[in-house]
């Protein structure tokens, strides 16, 4: 699972504990979700 910096959109691994950019320092991580869509049956 992969994170992605919100300040710069490098991505990101959270290995450890401590989640911050090693690029430019932002500490603002968002976490990459699949791309993946659900089908619902309204039946």
């Amino acid at each position: 699972m992969g994170y992605v910096c919100a300040k710069c959109g490098k991505k990101v691994k959270g290995d450890d504990g401590n989640l911050r950019c090693l690029y430019c320092g932002g500490r603002i991580i968002i976490k990459e979700r699949p791309n993946i869509t659900k089908e619902i049956s309204t039946d």
